[in-house]
Protein backbone atom coordinates (compact mmCIF):
# COMPACT_ATOMS: atom_id res chain seq x y z
CA UNK A 1 0.00 0.00 0.00
CA UNK A 2 1.33 3.26 -1.06
CA UNK A 3 1.21 5.76 1.83
CA UNK A 4 1.20 9.93 1.50
CA UNK A 5 0.99 12.97 3.51
CA UNK A 6 -1.77 13.90 2.24
CA UNK A 7 -4.37 13.83 -0.53
CA UNK A 8 -6.96 11.44 -1.53
CA UNK A 9 -5.69 8.55 0.48
CA UNK A 10 -4.36 6.34 1.13
CA UNK A 11 -2.29 8.11 3.50
CA UNK A 12 -1.05 7.72 6.90
CA UNK A 13 -2.37 9.96 10.23
CA UNK A 14 -2.31 9.52 13.81
CA UNK A 15 -1.76 5.65 13.40
CA UNK A 16 -4.23 5.02 10.72
CA UNK A 17 -4.36 4.69 7.08
CA UNK A 18 -6.72 6.70 5.40
CA UNK A 19 -8.76 5.89 1.68
CA UNK A 20 -11.79 7.23 0.21
CA UNK A 21 -14.79 4.92 1.52
CA UNK A 22 -16.25 3.12 -1.62
CA UNK A 23 -19.28 0.65 -2.15
CA UNK A 24 -17.52 -2.57 -0.06
CA UNK A 25 -16.14 -0.37 2.48
CA UNK A 26 -18.22 -1.42 5.05
CA UNK A 27 -17.46 -5.19 3.97
CA UNK A 28 -13.74 -4.95 4.62
CA UNK A 29 -14.98 -3.59 7.68
CA UNK A 30 -16.64 -6.29 9.04
CA UNK A 31 -13.90 -8.77 7.70
CA UNK A 32 -11.13 -7.23 9.56
CA UNK A 33 -13.44 -7.00 12.50
CA UNK A 34 -14.06 -10.90 12.37
CA UNK A 35 -10.59 -11.89 12.06
CA UNK A 36 -9.51 -10.03 15.03
CA UNK A 37 -12.53 -11.48 17.12
CA UNK A 38 -11.00 -14.71 16.03
CA UNK A 39 -7.68 -14.32 16.94
CA UNK A 40 -6.19 -12.97 13.65
CA UNK A 41 -4.06 -10.40 14.64
CA UNK A 42 -1.65 -10.64 11.36
CA UNK A 43 -4.29 -8.08 9.65
CA UNK A 44 -5.21 -4.17 10.29
CA UNK A 45 -8.17 -3.47 12.92
CA UNK A 46 -11.25 -1.91 11.24
CA UNK A 47 -11.16 2.08 12.66
CA UNK A 48 -13.98 3.05 11.11
CA UNK A 49 -16.06 4.19 8.37
CA UNK A 50 -17.84 7.31 7.31
CA UNK A 51 -19.69 8.97 4.43
CA UNK A 52 -16.14 10.12 3.05
CA UNK A 53 -13.67 8.09 4.22
CA UNK A 54 -12.47 4.49 5.65
CA UNK A 55 -9.50 3.84 8.26
CA UNK A 56 -7.74 1.26 9.47
CA UNK A 57 -5.00 0.67 11.96
CA UNK A 58 -1.25 0.77 10.62
CA UNK A 59 0.27 -2.35 10.33
CA UNK A 60 3.93 -2.49 11.62
CA UNK A 61 6.37 -3.75 9.70
CA UNK A 62 8.36 -3.36 6.37
CA UNK A 63 6.79 -3.57 2.56
CA UNK A 64 9.02 -3.93 -0.47
CA UNK A 65 8.62 -5.43 -4.09
CA UNK A 66 9.63 -9.33 -4.85
CA UNK A 67 11.02 -7.91 -8.18
CA UNK A 68 13.74 -6.06 -6.24
CA UNK A 69 14.34 -6.89 -2.72
CA UNK A 70 16.16 -9.61 -1.40
CA UNK A 71 14.76 -10.30 1.51
CA UNK A 72 11.68 -10.72 -0.07
CA UNK A 73 12.69 -12.95 -2.51
CA UNK A 74 13.80 -15.23 0.31
CA UNK A 75 12.66 -18.90 1.11
CA UNK A 76 12.01 -17.79 4.72
CA UNK A 77 9.74 -14.80 3.26
CA UNK A 78 8.28 -17.27 1.04
CA UNK A 79 7.01 -20.16 3.23
CA UNK A 80 6.08 -18.24 6.28
CA UNK A 81 3.95 -15.91 3.18
CA UNK A 82 1.92 -19.79 2.63
CA UNK A 83 1.64 -20.47 6.21
CA UNK A 84 -0.09 -16.87 7.20
CA UNK A 85 -2.37 -16.96 3.97
CA UNK A 86 -3.82 -20.54 5.41
CA UNK A 87 -4.18 -19.13 8.28
CA UNK A 88 -6.08 -16.22 6.96
CA UNK A 89 -7.89 -18.53 4.73
CA UNK A 90 -8.85 -20.73 7.70
CA UNK A 91 -10.00 -17.92 10.33
CA UNK A 92 -12.65 -16.20 7.38
CA UNK A 93 -14.08 -19.81 6.49
CA UNK A 94 -16.94 -19.80 8.59
CA UNK A 95 -18.15 -16.01 7.12
CA UNK A 96 -17.56 -16.97 3.81
CA UNK A 97 -20.97 -18.43 2.19
CA UNK A 98 -23.41 -15.50 4.76
CA UNK A 99 -21.62 -12.81 3.65
CA UNK A 100 -21.64 -14.04 -0.17
CA UNK A 101 -24.58 -11.22 -0.11
CA UNK A 102 -22.42 -8.32 0.77
CA UNK A 103 -21.52 -5.67 -1.45
CA UNK A 104 -17.46 -6.54 -2.23
CA UNK A 105 -15.56 -5.03 -4.92
CA UNK A 106 -14.57 -8.35 -6.90
CA UNK A 107 -17.41 -9.78 -6.89
CA UNK A 108 -18.07 -13.40 -4.86
CA UNK A 109 -17.53 -16.95 -6.87
CA UNK A 110 -18.68 -20.20 -5.44
CA UNK A 111 -18.11 -22.45 -4.04
CA UNK A 112 -17.75 -19.93 -0.49
CA UNK A 113 -14.95 -21.84 1.16
CA UNK A 114 -13.48 -18.43 2.67
CA UNK A 115 -13.22 -14.80 2.12
CA UNK A 116 -10.11 -14.77 -0.45
CA UNK A 117 -7.86 -12.07 0.08
CA UNK A 118 -8.14 -11.16 -3.62
CA UNK A 119 -4.51 -9.76 -4.31
CA UNK A 120 -2.30 -11.80 -1.72
CA UNK A 121 1.43 -10.50 -3.05
CA UNK A 122 4.59 -9.24 -1.95
CA UNK A 123 3.46 -5.86 -2.16
CA UNK A 124 0.36 -6.24 0.40
CA UNK A 125 2.18 -8.06 3.19
CA UNK A 126 4.77 -6.56 5.69
CA UNK A 127 7.89 -8.39 6.99
CA UNK A 128 9.19 -8.45 10.57
CA UNK A 129 12.68 -10.32 10.96
CA UNK A 130 12.56 -11.65 7.64
CA UNK A 131 9.07 -13.47 8.09
CA UNK A 132 5.81 -12.30 6.55
CA UNK A 133 4.41 -11.00 10.05
CA UNK A 134 1.05 -9.28 8.26
CA UNK A 135 -1.45 -8.73 5.49
CA UNK A 136 -2.41 -5.40 3.90
CA UNK A 137 -4.88 -3.83 1.50
CA UNK A 138 -8.04 -5.85 1.98
CA UNK A 139 -9.70 -3.74 -0.94
CA UNK A 140 -10.28 -6.94 -3.24
CA UNK A 141 -11.35 -9.06 -0.36
CA UNK A 142 -14.39 -11.70 -1.83
CA UNK A 143 -16.02 -14.96 -0.51
CA UNK A 144 -14.76 -17.55 -3.09
CA UNK A 145 -12.86 -20.78 -3.33
CA UNK A 146 -9.09 -21.19 -1.52
CA UNK A 147 -7.89 -22.14 -4.89
CA UNK A 148 -8.99 -18.89 -6.50
CA UNK A 149 -6.77 -17.35 -3.81
CA UNK A 150 -4.19 -19.59 -3.82
CA UNK A 151 -3.52 -19.76 -7.76
CA UNK A 152 -2.95 -16.09 -8.05
CA UNK A 153 -0.76 -16.29 -5.26
CA UNK A 154 1.21 -18.23 -6.33
CA UNK A 155 1.23 -16.71 -9.47
CA UNK A 156 2.62 -13.62 -7.34
CA UNK A 157 5.32 -15.26 -5.18
CA UNK A 158 6.77 -17.78 -7.79
CA UNK A 159 6.70 -15.87 -9.45
CA UNK A 160 5.08 -17.32 -12.53
CA UNK A 161 5.44 -14.89 -15.31
CA UNK A 162 6.97 -14.37 -18.65
CA UNK A 163 8.47 -11.43 -17.69
CA UNK A 164 10.41 -12.34 -13.93
CA UNK A 165 14.06 -11.45 -14.30
CA UNK A 166 16.95 -12.66 -12.11
CA UNK A 167 17.03 -14.31 -9.85
CA UNK A 168 14.04 -15.31 -9.88
CA UNK A 169 13.87 -16.04 -13.45
CA UNK A 170 13.07 -19.40 -15.40
CA UNK A 171 10.57 -21.64 -15.27
CA UNK A 172 12.54 -24.37 -12.73
CA UNK A 173 13.40 -22.37 -10.39
CA UNK A 174 9.73 -20.51 -10.78
CA UNK A 175 8.19 -23.99 -10.22
CA UNK A 176 10.47 -24.87 -7.34
CA UNK A 177 8.93 -21.83 -5.23
CA UNK A 178 5.39 -22.56 -6.25
CA UNK A 179 5.83 -25.57 -5.06
CA UNK A 180 7.33 -24.42 -1.95
CA UNK A 181 4.29 -22.00 -1.38
CA UNK A 182 1.88 -25.36 -1.51
CA UNK A 183 3.73 -26.93 0.60
CA UNK A 184 3.75 -24.54 3.55
CA UNK A 185 0.17 -23.95 2.62
CA UNK A 186 -0.95 -27.15 3.19
CA UNK A 187 -2.69 -27.92 -0.21
CA UNK A 188 -3.43 -31.56 -1.04
CA UNK A 189 -0.95 -33.29 -3.62
CA UNK A 190 -4.70 -34.12 -5.84
CA UNK A 191 -5.87 -30.47 -5.78
CA UNK A 192 -3.01 -29.38 -7.20
CA UNK A 193 -3.21 -30.38 -10.79
CA UNK A 194 -5.60 -27.46 -11.20
CA UNK A 195 -3.55 -24.80 -10.19
CA UNK A 196 -2.45 -23.55 -13.74
CA UNK A 197 -6.11 -23.71 -14.93
CA UNK A 198 -7.43 -21.63 -12.34
CA UNK A 199 -4.58 -18.99 -12.49
CA UNK A 200 -5.48 -18.71 -16.52
CA UNK A 201 -9.35 -18.40 -15.35
CA UNK A 202 -8.40 -16.22 -12.54
CA UNK A 203 -6.19 -13.62 -14.88
CA UNK A 204 -8.42 -13.70 -17.76
CA UNK A 205 -11.12 -12.35 -15.44
CA UNK A 206 -9.12 -9.56 -14.10
CA UNK A 207 -8.16 -8.73 -17.16
CA UNK A 208 -12.00 -8.59 -18.39
CA UNK A 209 -12.55 -6.38 -15.21
CA UNK A 210 -10.28 -3.92 -15.75
CA UNK A 211 -11.44 -3.81 -19.45
CA UNK A 212 -15.11 -3.01 -17.95
CA UNK A 213 -13.67 -0.61 -14.93
CA UNK A 214 -11.76 1.41 -17.41
CA UNK A 215 -15.16 1.22 -19.24
CA UNK A 216 -17.44 2.72 -16.67
CA UNK A 217 -14.74 5.60 -16.82
CA UNK A 218 -12.46 4.39 -13.89
CA UNK A 219 -9.54 6.58 -13.81
CA UNK A 220 -7.31 4.10 -12.09
CA UNK A 221 -8.08 1.20 -14.62
CA UNK A 222 -7.77 3.28 -17.42
CA UNK A 223 -3.95 3.99 -15.93
CA UNK A 224 -3.40 0.53 -16.01
CA UNK A 225 -4.40 -0.38 -19.16
CA UNK A 226 -2.12 2.65 -20.87
CA UNK A 227 0.37 1.48 -19.21
CA UNK A 228 0.22 -2.00 -20.38
CA UNK A 229 -0.83 -4.07 -17.35
CA UNK A 230 -3.21 -5.88 -19.40
CA UNK A 231 -0.59 -6.57 -21.74
CA UNK A 232 1.43 -8.71 -19.09
CA UNK A 233 -1.06 -10.53 -17.52
CA UNK A 234 -1.75 -12.01 -21.13
CA UNK A 235 1.28 -12.81 -21.62
CA UNK A 236 1.41 -14.46 -18.88
CA UNK A 237 -1.22 -16.49 -19.20
CA UNK A 238 0.64 -17.63 -22.87
CA UNK A 239 3.12 -18.26 -20.79
CA UNK A 240 1.26 -20.39 -18.12
CA UNK A 241 -0.11 -22.35 -21.33
CA UNK A 242 3.19 -22.79 -22.87
CA UNK A 243 4.59 -24.34 -19.24
CA UNK A 244 1.21 -25.40 -18.56
CA UNK A 245 2.42 -29.78 -17.72
CA UNK A 246 6.31 -28.52 -16.54
CA UNK A 247 4.65 -26.42 -13.98
CA UNK A 248 1.70 -29.03 -13.06
CA UNK A 249 4.00 -31.75 -13.01
CA UNK A 250 6.44 -29.80 -10.42
CA UNK A 251 3.59 -28.61 -8.15
CA UNK A 252 3.36 -32.39 -7.40
CA UNK A 253 4.56 -33.35 -3.94
CA UNK A 254 7.78 -34.78 -4.12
Amino acid sequence: MMIAESGEGPFLSDGLVWRRVAPWSAGVQALLSHLHANGFDAAPRAAGVDRTWERVTFLDGRTGEIETDPEMQSAVALASAARLLRRYHDCAAPIAAEWASREWQLPPIAPFETVCHGDFAPYNVVLRDGEVSGIIDFETAHPGPRAWDLAYAVYRWAPLGAGVGAPLAGIDRQVDRARLFLDEYGLHGRLRAGVVDTLIERLERLVSFMLEQAANGSVKYRANLEEGHDRLYRADIDYLGLHRKRITDGLMPT
